[in-house]
Parts: C-alpha cells; sequence; structure tokens
C-alpha cells in the first residue's frame, strides 16, 4: 500500500488558512452590555477608576503597547529573542495576524460601542497622549492578538508559557489605562484569539508552516 502524500505547507489566497464559515466569531465573543445598562455604567467607571491611577511610568508602557507587533508583545518579558531577528518567526506571527484580522472584520460591523474616552459623561476618561483608536471598541484587537501570539508561541515554548499569560494580562491592562477598551472588550477579544490560534494549530496546512518554522522559534527563545 502506497504511504499517503505528505501536506504541503503553502499559502492560500490573502492567507486565509482557516474556513470562516467554521468558526462563528459573533457566537465566541457575544455582544457587550447595552450603553444604557447598569453593566455598561460599572464598566465605564472601573476604566475611569484604573486610567486616574495610572502613573507615568505606567502611561509610557501603555503607549508603546499600541503597536501590535510581536516585539511590542514581547518587550517586558524576560527572553533571549532579539527584535528584528528571526524573519520566519516574525513572519508566521504576522500571518496568523493577519488571518485573525480577517475575521474579526466579520463582526466588526454588528456593534459600534463607543470607546471610554469618546464616552459625554460629567467626569472623561482621560486618553493616554499620541493616536488614539477609531471604530468600535468591541472586541479588542490588542487583547485578541496578544492571546493568539501567547497560544502560538506557548505551544513552541511551552517553559515560557507562564511569562506569555502574564505579558497578555498587562498587555490588555494597557488597554484600559489609556481608556481605550472596556473589560469586556478584552475578554471578547482573548477569547477569539484564542479560538483562532487553536483552529490555525489544528489546521493539517498551517500546521506544516508551523512546524517548519519551530525549531526557529525555539532557537529564538533560546531553546533547544
Amino acid at each position: 500500500m502506497a504511504a499517503a502524500a505528505p501536506v504541503q505547507a503553502q499559502q492560500r489566497p490573502y492567507l486565509i488558512w482557516l474556513d470562516a464559515a467554521k468558526i462563528d466569531v459573533a457566537k465566541v465573543i457575544g455582544l457587550p452590555p447595552p450603553q444604557s445598562s447598569p453593566e455598561h455604567r460599572a464598566e465605564f467607571e472601573q476604566v475611569l477608576a484604573i486610567s486616574q491611577a495610572r502613573t507615568p511610568e505606567r502611561e509610557k508602557a501603555a503607549i508603546a503597547d499600541q503597536y501590535q507587533t510581536l516585539s511590542a508583545f514581547l518587550e517586558g518579558i524576560d527572553h533571549a529573542y532579539v527584535e528584528g531577528t528571526h524573519r520566519e518567526v516574525r513572519l508566521l506571527m504576522r500571518e496568523a495576524q493577519i488571518e485573525l484580522g480577517i475575521l474579526l472584520k466579520s463582526v466588526n460591523r454588528l456593534t459600534n460601542r463607543v470607546r471610554p474616552f469618546a464616552m459625554w459623561n460629567k467626569v472623561r476618561v482621560k486618553p493616554c497622549p499620541g493616536a488614539r483608536p477609531t471604530g468600535t471598541s468591541f472586541p479588542s484587537a490588542h487583547a485578541a492578538t496578544a492571546a493568539l501570539y501567547s497560544v502560538l508561541l506557548s505551544e513552541a515554548v511551552p517553559a515560557l508559557a507562564g511569562k506569555f499569560e502574564d505579558r497578555v494580562k498587562s498587555y490588555d491592562e494597557s488597554r484600559l489605562i489609556c481608556g481605550f477598551h472596556y473589560p469586556s472588550d478584552l475578554e471578547a477579544g482573548d477569547k477569539i484569539g484564542r479560538v483562532v490560534a487553536k483552529a490555525l494549530l489544528a489546521d493539517p496546512t498551517f500546521r506544516v508552516r508551523y512546524d517548519e518554522t519551530l525549531p526557529e522559534i525555539r532557537l529564538a527563545f533560546g531553546v533547544k
């Protein structure tokens, strides 16, 4: 009996590795609390308190966290990865992030949640200096990206999984500190980021791409 032909790694058009019809993003993340609800008000008060308590040092770190890149995510983690090196690792994470972005676009039109800093209240949330995000607050693409990175990297370097997860928390917290998101935005983003990461790892074609890069991922973090 002839052996089965190995799965060949290849990029599909527009980096669509997954079948979008098989991932019901709206079902995974749900909907945010209505703006007039007590739940929304409680979330606003929580963001207000967090943003008002920020220190100059934490604000600076939060501003740096506005970038959705692998190097920005890894900032502050004790690791051996050097920014600008290990090209295949950066490309793999970028491909996965683009895939996530494509799926997020399918739900962005379903909500139009006003960001905390743009809410008109007697006491307003002061955003961090610099560029301010536009569009709906829900779900958080930053939280989704952080969760995506953490799952994909933890699969390759389990010893650093705890550090990756701690970084997810601080990366997400930066969005609250700057008044850019509500907690439920982050929770929804985290959920879909993990779902997409696990779906990618389960996809035979992406898995070949991932496994080909696995030795370089481990090398990038100083793991043999």
